[in-house]
Parts: structure tokens; C-alpha cells; sequence
């Protein structure tokens, strides 16, 4: 049996996060997700990010989105984190 990544092995499939100005139900994505490197930024510069992130880990990869409605008393923001498989992720580079 393969052991848990120390760093992604508590993330699900597809994790996503919610930030609403003035809400108390605001939702974040795990810590973790700060040691994820940046392998490639597919929107350099853009507010609404589009990155493959990989764990220094166990090498396996996600893509990490955001979006964001700005709104005149405040935005929206979320998150999304997706895991993805090694062909997924190759995919992804080959068709950008």
C-alpha cells in the first residue's frame, strides 16, 4: 500500500474555496496548497489565474483556478483546485 503524500494527501479530487465581502460563510482551500510549485502559468499577469501546480512530493499534479466578481460594496472570489493525472496535465500543456 503506497503512503499518504504529506502534502496533498488529504485533498479531494476537486477542492473549492468561496470569499463573499461581508459573509461569515466564507470557504478557503486547505493550507497545504501554498507548497504546491508552480509548474506552468498559462494567464502570467491575469486576475482570473489558470496554473498547473505540482506537488514537490509526490509529483502529482493540479490545476488551480480563480475567478472574481467585483461588485461596487465589495467581490466574490473563489478557487478551484482540480487534481489531475499525469496525461491530463500533459494534455493540458499540449493544447495551450
Amino acid at each position: 500500500m503506497k503512503n499518504k503524500c504529506r502534502i496533498c494527501g488529504d485533498f479531494k479530487d476537486k477542492e473549492s474555496a468561496f470569499q463573499k465581502y461581508g459573509s461569515e460563510n466564507c470557504t478557503y482551500l486547505p493550507e497545504n496548497i501554498k507548497n504546491l510549485i508552480l509548474f506552468k502559468d498559462f494567464r502570467p499577469g491575469s486576475d482570473r489565474s489558470k496554473q498547473l501546480k505540482q506537488c514537490p512530493d509526490c509529483k502529482r499534479y493540479y490545476l488551480y483556478e480563480t475567478d472574481y466578481e467585483y461588485f461596487a460594496f465589495g467581490s466574490e472570489d473563489e478557487q478551484i483546485l482540480t487534481r489531475l493525472t499525469e496525461s491530463e496535465a500533459m494534455k493540458l500543456l499540449n493544447s495551450i
